[in-house]
């Protein structure tokens, strides 16, 4: 019974801090946002993707922590994402790959992120 009690915890405890990423994330994208119009017309095209070898994945993550892992399967974090034209690699919170690495990084996700990868916090990159 003690199992089914941490494991409703962990969940409970995973969803309030998705819950409060994501309202965090919305309060910031509506700061950003204008009255109503859409505002993509506005935007200049993001320079491409850049070509990373199928192999890479950047799914380690042996260095985190539980609560740093759990973080990455609430924002459901992927390797290749599925939404057209939304990848981490043109996403406004991906930070570079270091010279000679596959393996970019987030500022608001911890380990490794592909920039073919995507999650739900995926935010339009502005000029």
């Amino acid at each position: 019974m003690k199992n089914q009690d941490i494991s409703r915890r962990n969940f409970l405890l995973k969803m309030s801090a998705a819950s409060g990423v994501s309202l965090g994330m919305a309060g910031i994208l509506t700061g950003c946002g204008g009255g109503g119009e859409s505002e993509t017309a506005d935007l200049e095209p993001v320079a491409e993707t850049p070509v990373v070898a199928e192999e890479v994945s950047c799914t380690d993550v042996s260095g985190l922590t539980e609560s740093e892992a759990s973080m990455r399967d609430a924002l459901s974090y992927v390797d290749t994402s599925t939404e057209e034209g939304k990848t981490c690699a043109n996403c406004a919170l991906y930070t570079v790959a270091a010279d000679g690495e596959n393996c970019g990084g987030c500022t608001l996700l911890k380990g490794p992120i592909h920039p073919e990868g995507y999650c739900i916090s995926w935010a339009v990159q502005t000029a």
